[in-house]
């Protein structure tokens, strides 16, 4: 009966009805029929299906201009509902008691300038039943402020809520009631510690964030049955097609922290001039099956988290850490694909296979760039045997990286930081991540393994997941061409089809090995602004290309260990291309078209969380180390205009925000397009790409703010 009322409410021409009409409509006969309709009306009203206006007649929510949606109350009172219609402003008035991440029903309408407006009618559910905070003493009152700054919040305790729990300890409560003024009576479920234990402050955030740190026992019994070493001659056995490339010289190249090795390569120069590359993959779906424990874990973890302190992996250490990590000099079993790559780096011919392989070394980032770059004769005596190889593996990474260069690809120039912590969790210094010849040669061999391996399963028509990004929409590229225009790059676009190239020729004007040290912090933020400009990157099962690379199909390969999209990949290749059996479904193409779908989704989704939680934790332990500076003066660049102040940025990659009610010189004006403030009075101008002296006024980590104040114009060029 739902569906049919459903039905009748999603025709064009319906106009609202109530029940005894419905009920005639329905060509309904039987009082038990009536009541039927009564009882499905009210659990659709329920369902948020639909609802009744005051004369008691029925319609979909959209007909009465109702939808639902999570709310994000803003500090200033006002707040966003993210709705299937678009992002619906909710005025201070209007909340209805609703904090942040509560799911809502709002009633809107178009404002005089075809704004979407709207007001919260009904708090769904409540989201925040749960939380992470500390625990402090006022006024004689038990109080907790959520760590999650965006709720607004105070929970009251009672004395015999506390669990012993004292104050400046990080707490986990349970909200029992909820009051209309953003406060709220609870009790200590846990506590975790005062909040100056080592350590204790990222392990709040990643509480707060409710992301998974723990495996359930559940798994206990799966991971029995996984090995701990290879029995390289019963592997063989066992999979007859398995290659056996022990006595291949195969090499790893990670971090000097790196425990989870998901890849290795090699590379031969061949007879005919061509290369033939390897890239040598860790074979995860052989322990990892699908719909097994195992299996459904990863899935909802769906990535690996990389925090300043710590890794929370997406598989147990045993698989991660273990057997399927690549490490030296033991047998691993892997996926392989082989390439071989002419003098213009087109792939013209490539195989992909199962194998079993012993990586010869395990190298990394810092000692392949001393021989390759820093020619130390140590490190090149310690590893002459694979000297050769790396060599031709610099060639062919620089071929590579011409043609993508060529066909449009971009290459960001990365500003990423690298906090160096003490033994207490403190931020001692901050180091500027630097992409030198290892890292990139790395990139350019995984990139065209990615692109490799999605060529090959898109020929075969199958389900399949890709790593897609769109084109940036026109708002986003007209904002971008502005502030560029404010960096010195005066662009004119006729061609729409000509930006990609214009965008890119900027991007390698800042390869320039001559350029100074503080123009490449310049060169960092103009990438930032392009960056932004861009959709963002996403799995799906559709193939639109991949705008940032120029490529026309790509996925994610590479990285099983840590991603799942890479391991669906490989369970995709094993039942498609070799012809084995992944899934007990009697009709593979139907489920795995489901469970790439459903794999997009969730991996984007938890992709976007981890990112957050990433950047949470680094503003975090950035505003706590910016709190020993205070009063003294820094030069930086301002990298973004807003309507409440400007944002600058240090040397060492540090944000802090001038607010406007604090240049107290002038009142300014704010053009948010052109990316600039001009001074009512001196008609002084402040710009994004403008080099200031700053000194920092304070440091809230609460909210991960630091607050500077501009002193002047740095004289100082940075061309």
């Amino acid at each position: 009966m739902k569906e049919q009322i459903l039905d009748i409410m999603n025709k064009k021409d319906y106009q609202p009805l109530d029940i005894n009409e419905l009920y005639h409509l329905l060509n309904l006969k039987t009082a038990k029929e009536f009541t039927e309709l009564a009882k499905a009306l009210n659990q659709m009203v329920d369902e948020k299906k639909i609802a009744y206006n005051s004369k008691g007649q029925f319609a979909t929510l959209s007909y009465f201009n109702i939808t639902c949606g999570i709310i994000d109350v803003k500090e200033a009172g006002f707040a966003f509902i993210d709705t299937e219609f678009g992002g619906i402003f909710v005025p201070p008035g209007a909340l209805k008691g609703a904090i942040t991440h509560d799911e809502v029903m709002v009633k809107f309408h178009f404002d005089n300038k075809g704004r979407l407006e709207g007001e919260v009618t009904e708090i769904i559910k409540r989201n925040n039943t749960e939380l992470i905070g500390i625990l402090s003493k006022r006024h004689g009152k038990n109080i907790v402020k959520p760590l999650d700054y965006k709720v607004n919040l105070m929970v009251f305790i009672k004395d015999d809520g506390l669990k012993n729990a004292k104050p400046n300890d990080i707490v986990k409560v349970k909200v029992d009631k909820f009051y209309l003024n953003a406060t709220a009576d609870g009790i200590v479920l846990k506590t975790l510690g005062n909040k100056n234990l080592p350590g204790l402050d990222i392990s709040a955030l990643v509480m707060t964030s409710n992301v998974k740190t723990e495996f359930p026992d559940t798994l206990n019994e799966e991971l029995k049955f996984i090995p701990n070493f290879i029995d390289a001659s019963e592997e063989c056995k066992i999979n007859s097609s398995r290659k056996d490339l022990r006595d291949k010289l195969i090499i790893t190249i990670d971090g000097d922290d790196a425990k989870d090795l998901d890849d290795a390569i090699s590379i031969e120069k061949l007879a005919n001039g061509n290369y033939l590359l390897g890239v040598y993959i860790a074979d995860v779906a052989n322990y990892v099956k699908e719909n097994s424990l195992l299996d459904e874990e990863a899935f909802l973890r769906g990535t690996s988290i990389y925090l300043p302190d710590r890794v929370i992996p997406m598989l147990p250490k045993k698989l991660s850490n273990g057997i399927c990590s690549l490490n030296e000099k033991v047998d691993r079993l892997v996926m392989a694909c082989e390439m071989e790559i002419d003098e213009k780096g087109k792939v013209i011919n490539y195989d992909i296979f199962e194998a079993i392989i012993n990586s010869s070394h395990r190298m990394t980032y810092n000692n392949v760039n001393k021989i390759l770059e820093d020619k130390d004769q140590d490190t090149i005596k310690k590893y002459q045997d694979i000297v050769p190889m790396l060599k031709q593996m610099k060639k062919l990474a620089k071929i590579l990286n011409i043609m993508r260069l060529k066909r449009g690809s971009f290459e960001f120039e990365s500003l990423e930081p690298k906090l160096i912590l003490d033994e207490k969790g403190k931020v001692v210094r901050i180091d500027i991540r630097v992409q030198r010849t290892a890292e990139k040669l790395i990139e350019e061999f995984m990139l065209i393994a990615n692109e490799t391996v999605a060529e090959a399963m898109t020929w075969l028509d199958v389900p399949f997941i890709y790593r897609v990004h769109e084109k940036p929409n026109e708002e986003k590229v007209t904002k971008l061409l502005f502030a560029l225009d404010q960096f010195g790059y005066n662009i004119k676009i006729k061609n729409k089809k000509a930006l990609p190239k214009i965008l890119q020729q900027i991007l390698l004007d800042m390869e320039d090995p001559t350029r100074l040290e503080r123009k490449k912090i310049k060169d960092a933020i103009i990438s930032r602004l392009m960056i932004r400009s861009m959709a963002k990157a996403k799995y799906q099962e559709e193939n639109i290309g991949h705008f940032g690379l120029a490529s026309d199909c790509y996925t994610h390969f590479t990285s099983p260990i840590r991603r799942y999209p890479d391991l669906l990949v490989h369970r995709l290749i094993k039942q498609f291309m070799f012809g084995k059996k992944e899934t007990l479904s009697t009709n593979p193409m139907t489920y795995f078209a489901s469970k790439v779908s459903a794999s997009g989704i969730q991996s984007s989704m938890t992709e976007k969380k981890a990112e957050q939680l990433e950047r949470d934790c680094v503003d975090f332990k950035k505003t706590e180390y910016m709190n020993q500076f205070i009063g003294q003066t820094f030069s930086g660049i301002i990298t973004s205009v807003t309507p409440y102040g400007l944002y600058i940025m240090l040397d060492n990659t540090i944000e802090g925000l001038v607010k406007y009610t604090q240049m107290i010189d002038d009142y300014y004006e704010v053009d948010e397009l052109k990316g600039s403030i001009m001074g009512e009075k001196t008609h002084k101008i402040y710009q994004i790409g403008d080099r200031v002296v700053i000194r920092v006024m304070s440091t809230n980590l609460e909210k991960r703010i630091i607050e500077f104040r501009i002193l002047r114009k740095d004289n100082k060029t940075d061309e």
